[in-house]
């Protein structure tokens, strides 16, 4: 059993094939938008400032690792 033809695809199959792929880059420019273009944003801009209590993880302060 195939699951392919192996006949010509009429025009409606087409067309058919093309929405679903429309769909599926909406759909991943949705999800994958945001989080490349917020990190655009940082790499461009620069980070901003650490909220208040909390220490940059580029911060000369943060702790390394290992034996201290």
């Amino acid at each position: 059993m195939t699951l392919m033809t192996t006949g010509a695809r009429s025009g409606a199959t087409a067309t058919r094939d093309r929405s679903v792929v429309t769909v599926l880059l909406l759909m991943l420019a949705l999800v994958f938008g945001p989080a490349i273009g917020l990190h655009v944003a940082v790499n461009l801009l620069g980070a901003g400032p650490a909220p208040d209590g909390l220490v940059s993880a580029v911060s000369a302060e943060a702790p390394r690792g290992g034996r201290g």
